[in-house]
């Protein structure tokens, strides 16, 4: 079975402090303790139980850190933006994997995570033709899951649906298009203003509420060159992450209840 390198971006701004990383007296959120872990700990445990995955990369983090995530990680120095982080992970997997066609993406701030749900994703992912695939949760099956969670959802034809932190990318589309996938991810937090970069036929839908998964499948087509599809995820974990001091309560409670300190959290 085919495995591959995991890219967990824990990159962090020095200019603009995280929120919640302050109200918790951390110097960022990654670090925040959860179970008696840092955040990102979990989300690295999760990657390095998934058979789907190889070497684990982090970015935004240096060994040594209060993080405990063992030694098969390497570690990718902070870019300080979303973006040249996101880069500087990709071009260490290239330095040291130069044959991976694909990597994973997962945000350090989803310690709930699953490894079935990362095999999940990457034979799903892997069964389909393409070169960028992108995890959504259908609002009824968050709610199921994290009814409190109160997170953000786009509407659009098929339902509202929120968005996941795990990405399937295929390593030679990296470079594509670079300034507007930088302008949409300083914008990643709103969804109306993603739209108005992308058009005004996009606007229009997207107001009027017409705008499909199809839709966005052939805008990445067209914008990005490269043929992108969004999974529709049956399972919660991977869009649960911590924003907002009740997400971290949440959180932690659910991880209080589960077994080995990882309950399942499938809707």
């Amino acid at each position: 079975m085919k495995t591959y390198p995991a890219l967990i971006l824990a990159g962090y701004s020095t200019n603009t402090p995280d929120p919640l990383a302050i109200a918790m007296g951390v110097e960022r959120k990654s670090l925040i303790p959860v179970a008696g872990k840092a955040m990102v700990y979990w989300v690295a445990k999760a990657l390095r139980e998934s058979h789907r995955v190889d070497q684990i990369y982090i970015v935004g983090m240096e060994p040594g850190e209060n993080a405990d995530l063992g030694t098969d990680i390497i570690y990718v120095p902070n870019q300080n933006a979303h973006f040249d982080n996101i880069m500087a992970g990709v071009e260490a997997i290239q330095a040291h994997q130069p044959d991976a066609e694909f990597f994973i993406t997962a945000s350090a701030d989803i310690p709930l995570l699953q490894p079935h749900t990362v095999n999940w994703f990457i034979d799903t992912c892997e069964a389909m033709p393409g070169d960028l695939f992108y995890s959504v949760v259908e609002k009824n099956v968050m709610e199921a899951a994290f009814p409190d969670s109160r997170r953000s959802y786009v509407p659009v034809v098929e339902g509202k649906f929120c968005g996941g932190d795990l990405f399937f990318v295929r390593t030679a589309i990296v470079h594509n298009n670079e300034q507007l996938v930088r302008e949409l991810l300083a914008k990643r937090k709103s969804a109306f203003q993603q739209a108005r970069l992308l058009g005004f036929r996009t606007i229009i839908k997207f107001l009027f509420r017409r705008l499909s998964i199809r839709d966005a499948e052939e805008l990445s087509k067209r914008l990005l060159q490269a043929e992108g599809h969004v999974i529709v995820s049956p399972y919660a974990d991977l869009a649960m992450d911590v924003d907002k001091p009740h997400q971290l309560e949440i959180v932690r409670a659910r991880m209080e209840k589960g077994a080995m300190g990882k309950p399942g959290v499938e809707a």
